[in-house]
């Protein structure tokens, strides 16, 4: 799947397109990059996406597109997670994921047991649990995710 990237930006107090082209495929299963910057974001910032993939340092913020196809677990995690081997497909990351479903159906299933299910249109904010993808239905579910770099505090809340 490719896409039309367009990002603009503000410069001598007037609105100018930096980009506006078609976007292929990383090689990373699923990703598609859309913008990223890896540090606290400052304007102005034209988001150029390296070749690369994996998530952003503490600060920084990343605008992806996610594919899952119909029938797979979120499994593959092409070197941008680390998978838990003795339970395929969960993982946890140091950010904070808000996806938005663009179209189809997935389950978000959490280390618990606990599974929701989301369709087109629903939000769900993953803050650095851990957590599986499922595409159980007949269609590929396609999202939006903004994935914003955090720091890791583990500490016992009162």
């Amino acid at each position: 799947m490719s896409f039309r990237r367009v990002v603009t930006i503000e410069r001598n107090n007037a609105a100018l397109i930096v980009a506006d082209k078609k976007i292929e495929r990383l090689d990373a299963a699923g990703i598609d990059p859309i913008w990223r910057t890896d540090s606290i974001p400052e304007l102005p910032n034209s988001g150029e996406v390296p070749n690369t993939v994996g998530f952003p340092g503490p600060g920084g913020v990343w605008v992806i597109g996610w594919v899952l196809e119909p029938g797979r677990i979120g499994d593959s995690d092409n070197g941008i997670v680390v998978m838990d081997e003795q339970a395929p497909g969960f993982h946890r990351t140091d950010s904070v994921d808000v996806h938005v479903l663009l179209e189809g159906s997935l389950v978000l299933e959490l280390d618990n047991g606990v599974e929701i299910d989301l369709h087109a249109g629903d939000t769900v904010v993953v803050n650095g649990n851990t957590h599986r993808w499922h595409n159980r239905g007949q269609q590929t579910a396609r999202a939006l995710v903004t994935i914003c770099g955090a720091s890791r505090h583990d500490r016992q809340e009162s």
